[in-house]
């Protein structure tokens, strides 16, 4: 049994970066875990694993919840003996332990804490009876001690020993929002109703967060309006500030007030996500574009990205400085892929796969089968680390150099290195990627017969530009030798 002074919070975070990787360092698995730091044998550890159904539940986190009671001065054998805790969030568990300080609770045991939400159903009258409220607290005056601001004027008076505990918890943290936020009954209301997680959160964090959101340059409207801002754990901002006061090339202050919900992940979240990105070598200018990528988890980014890598379709589009749309909203973009492919239409592209569905419902209508500049742009730029000045006057003189899809100017692009073409000779042709390389590999025959019959050796651009000529030849300059014989029959059909 832990006995707590009423002014004995938890002041250093469990989730402390540098405690956590030196913890974590040393347990790579849950049954490393339990077996050397815990101490149970083989059988045993896979028993207990097994019974409370921790293999899911990642390392890291049970090893934060370890920490975190441990900072409160439970043994390890009394963290065995209450297993259910293992499976709760630490940030939870913070809540959890300083609202019952601010209730009233004299004594927190470790069982006391696991039993949260079961306690705090109980009457005010029923905890003082078994001992976890003195006779004389006042819970009401308790919990509003620890509101910060107070108004003065904010008076609740009423028998609070009948009522549940956290009847009264919720009492005086409605009206304590009202109060503050200005707002009225019905809008408080309507908070709880779409938030109701609220409701077991601790009073002093909904003050800090309240108070950090203004100090951030949120008006009181839209404090209440991003309800999340509310509820969730106020360390993890001012660790994301401490750490990251620059995001992507972007003032994290600033980023917060664009993107609200930055609020709600933690530091450990935003370092793993950043490293993912710059291990996939997505730049900052994309990042910037999408801090909204930091809502989602380490884990779902990785996988995410690693997709990306695998379907065609997406990794061509990686250059773009758009291309975390296709992260944020992953399952809508493969969806639109899948349905594109079904109306035979090639050019998938994160201007197309990333709009809004408006905007999608009128493409599909239109029938457009074709890359915007910013797409096309952005690929050429990436595979050739050129800017768009240096090449956008000679694409453009093409007809259809938005209508060849970049799967297929990829695939080109590949071909012509396989050959040994340098990377500035390809440049300098840079209409050569539109055409497939099926037809290329038929002009580079007639190059070889030209160099035979001729006895000169033609340089790389020789070769590219007198394969463009050999090609378009075929098709009276009219540029339509980028099609295939069945893109030809395709488009005559649409045009008929």
């Amino acid at each position: 049994m832990f006995k707590l002074g009423q002014n004995l919070l938890y002041k250093k975070c469990a989730t402390d970066l540098k405690i956590t990787r030196r913890f974590v360092g040393n347990f790579e698995t849950n049954y490393h875990l339990f077996t050397k730091y815990f101490g149970l044998n083989q059988n045993r550890a896979k028993e207990f694993i097994e019974r409370q159904k921790l293999s899911e539940k990642p390392t890291e986190t049970i090893v934060k919840v370890v920490d975190f009671c441990e900072k409160l001065g439970f043994s390890k054998k009394e963290i065995l003996k209450n297993p259910s805790i293992l499976r709760a969030h630490p940030s939870t568990l913070d809540q959890y332990y300083n609202v019952m300080i601010e209730g009233g609770f004299k004594v927190i045991t470790i069982k006391g804490l696991s039993k949260f939400r079961s306690l705090s159903q109980k009457d005010v009258r029923t905890l003082k009876m078994h001992g976890f409220i003195d006779h004389n607290t006042n819970v009401t005056k308790s919990f509003m001690a620890h509101l910060n601001p107070r108004a003065e004027n904010l008076v609740i008076n009423h028998d609070d020993s009948v009522e549940l505990w956290c009847h009264v918890h919720l009492k005086v943290l409605s009206h304590y929002l009202k109060w503050r936020l200005q707002v009225t009954d019905e809008e408080i209301l309507r908070f709880i109703k779409i938030h109701p997680q609220i409701k077991r959160k601790s009073l002093k964090y909904v003050c800090d967060n309240i108070n950090q959101a203004e100090e951030l340059g949120f008006p009181l409207a839209k404090i209440l309006k991003y309800g999340y801002i509310l509820h969730t754990h106020p360390k993890n901002f001012k660790e994301i500030l401490e750490k990251f006061p620059v995001l992507a090339g972007v003032s994290t202050k600033k980023a917060v007030r664009m993107y609200p919900k930055l609020l709600t992940t933690t530091a450990s979240s935003v370092q793993k996500i950043h490293d993912t990105l710059k291990k996939h070598n997505i730049r900052d200018e994309a990042i910037a574009r999408r801090l909204n990528i930091f809502y989602l988890s380490p884990e779902t980014v990785e996988f995410r990205l690693n997709e990306l890598q695998r379907v065609a379709d997406f990794k061509v589009l990686l250059y773009n400085p758009n291309i975390l749309k296709l992260v944020v909203h992953h399952n809508r973009a493969k969806s639109r892929l899948t349905f594109l492919k079904e109306l035979q239409l090639k050019c998938a592209t994160v201007s197309v796969l990333g709009i809004d569905n408006i905007k999608f419902d009128d493409h599909i209508r239109e029938g457009r089968d074709e890359n915007s500049f910013t797409d096309t742009y952005s690929f050429l730029k990436g595979i050739f680390k050129k800017d768009i000045e240096d090449f956008e006057f000679t694409l453009k003189k093409h007809p259809y150099y938005l209508q060849v899809p970049l799967t297929a100017m990829e695939d080109t692009f590949h071909y012509l290195e396989s050959e040994k073409f340098s990377n500035n000779s390809i440049f300098s042709v840079i209409c050569i990627l539109l055409y497939p390389k099926e037809k290329i590999k038929k002009s580079f025959k007639q190059i070889r017969q030209y160099e035979l019959q001729t006895k000169k050796k033609l340089t790389q651009v020789n070769k590219l530009n007198l394969a463009l000529y050999f090609i378009e030849k075929e098709h009276h300059f009219s540029g339509d030798g980028v099609w295939t014989k069945n893109e030809v029959v395709e488009e005559s059909v649409h045009t008929s």
